[in-house]
């Protein structure tokens, strides 16, 4: 579950899915199966404090909710957006996506 206590809005939400690792970090959690940092440094092949700046930014915005599980974090898509986010969430999912398995989203789809 998210701890968020504030209202997302819709311009730090596209400015915080620009980033073309962000979008990739999304497009893996997006269906809701939690993983840990690891994982995705592995995933996306990008250096652990890389992956974990990023994960900071989709947590603080309230996209990702994580869990401390001794000395692991596992993040995962909030459960408590707003519908409205959701629904573009949902949408840019479908879109980067087409078939829901890909997690291979280039920087030249992202233009």
């Amino acid at each position: 579950m998210s701890d968020n206590n504030f209202t997302i809005r819709p311009i730090d939400l596209f400015k915080v899915l620009s980033d073309p690792t962000r979008l990739k970090i999304f497009q893996i959690l997006f269906k809701k199966e939690a993983r840990c940092v690891g994982d995705l440094v592995d995933m996306l092949d990008q250096p652990q404090p890389t992956i974990s700046r990023h994960l900071n930014h989709l947590k603080k915005l309230g996209i990702l909710s994580c869990v401390r599980d001794g000395t692991w974090m596992w993040y995962e898509v909030a459960d408590d957006l707003p519908d409205w986010c959701q629904d573009i969430l949902d949408i840019t999912y479908e879109q980067i996506s087409p078939r829901g398995t890909s997690i291979d989203v280039s920087d030249s789809d992202l233009a």
